[in-house]
């Protein structure tokens, strides 16, 4: 995730107004045993795990677990899926990333609540990687903190949420049918459920990743000059540990790197369409308005936002089969997807996006959404 962001610490502290934000402390009540009664029935897709092509799609809604790290891209991507009628999101989950969990939560608690959407759990995980140091600079993450300077709605409320990775454990047990998770931060989340209870991959259907750098350049430089890290992108490199052990999960696993991301921008010719929408597609749209008028930019790589269209349209992107493990050690290549050329795919990797198509395709789920 995130190339694009080399002046961006400065922008967001500009457009916060440099005003301190909260803490990581904890703004609500956790509820872990809280759990509403969910039914989620729904046929199941079907991919042999070496095949190129990508799951077949269950007739409309699709159930999606979405899992973010409180980016401005991702949260663009969330209120894509929302305004989908095709897509059904059973749970927004926070991971680590760029946002302290306990806090973004609340602001996308914030804009749900303005916007009247009421009935989707909410939930945050811990506010650290499995293992290690790796992180998102601290100023990035009080971009986050302040919401990326856009409107805070409803600020002086609180709202409930469950912890992640516990609750990925209960919606995947009481799913009568594979639901597809799609994560736009580390994973962290996700490798944590897969600890608690392994049993809950048979209720996985497929996973989309945006992360890693295949044949591309990393992105860390970006954000940390003197890394000199050159090889890894910011998702993975967060949590390596956890992202490897998805990896090594056995799950379908839907991969759209920056070698993928890299190759698709927008800019306000697209936005505008966009805002024929609904609200969701009008937040959206703001959102990106916001950074390419921060950048001073004509336009902007749509990293989450173009895995979100892809895991509802697989056909935009030619994916390629290959064995991808993680760096996981210390040191300038902490976070690199390396492929393994000898053993049996474990990753399926979007390398050729359909470029106009995905551009479209936004274009088409904005300006239609509700």
């Amino acid at each position: 995730m995130k190339s694009w962001i080399a002046c961006f610490i400065t922008i967001l502290l500009v457009l916060s107004g440099c005003a301190p934000g909260p803490g990581p402390a904890s703004p609500s009540p956790r509820s872990v045993t809280d759990t509403p009664a969910l039914a989620v029935d729904r046929s199941t897709p079907s991919v042999a795990a070496t095949t190129v092509s990508p799951p077949t799609l269950p007739a409309p809604p699709l159930p999606v677990i979405f899992d973010d790290d409180g980016s401005p891209d991702g949260t663009a991507a969330l209120f894509c899926l929302l305004g989908h009628p095709g897509v059904s999101i059973e749970v927004i989950n926070i991971s680590y990333g760029e946002a302290h969990p306990l806090v973004y939560i609340q602001h996308i608690g914030r804009k749900l609540d303005e916007l009247g959407i009421h009935d989707i759990p909410l939930a945050a995980g811990q506010d650290a990687p499995l293992a290690g140091s790796n992180g998102f600079p601290e100023a990035l993450r009080q971009g986050a903190n302040n919401f990326w300077g856009l409107p805070i709605p409803n600020a002086g409320k609180v709202y409930l949420f469950h912890n992640a990775p516990a609750y990925l454990v209960w919606i995947l047990n009481q799913a009568s049918a594979p639901v597809t998770i799609f994560i736009s931060g580390p994973c962290t989340n996700l490798a944590q459920a897969l600890q608690l209870d392994p049993g809950i991959r048979r209720n996985i259907a497929a996973v989309y990743i945006m992360g890693g750098a295949v044949y591309a350049p990393g992105n860390i430089a970006d954000l940390l000059a003197n890394s000199g890290n050159t090889v890894a992108e910011w998702n993975i490199y967060a949590d390596p540990l956890a992202a490897s052990m998805v990896f090594d999960s056995g799950l379908d696993i839907y991969l759209v790197p920056l070698d993928a991301t890299n190759q698709v921008t927008i800019g306000k010719s697209e936005t505008r369409q966009w805002r024929l929408g609904g609200e969701t597609a009008k937040f959206a749209a703001d959102i990106y308005d916001m950074l390419l008028d921060g950048w001073g930019a004509e336009n902007a790589a749509i990293w989450d936002l173009m895995t979100a269209a892809i895991m509802v349209k697989p056909d935009l992107c030619a994916f390629q089969p290959l064995h991808l493990k993680v760096d996981t050690r210390e040191g300038v290549t902490s976070g690199q997807t390396v492929i393994v050329p000898d053993e049996q795919p474990n990753i399926h990797v979007c390398l050729q996006p359909d470029v106009n198509l995905i551009k479209q395709t936004l274009i088409d789920i904005f300006s239609n959404s509700r």
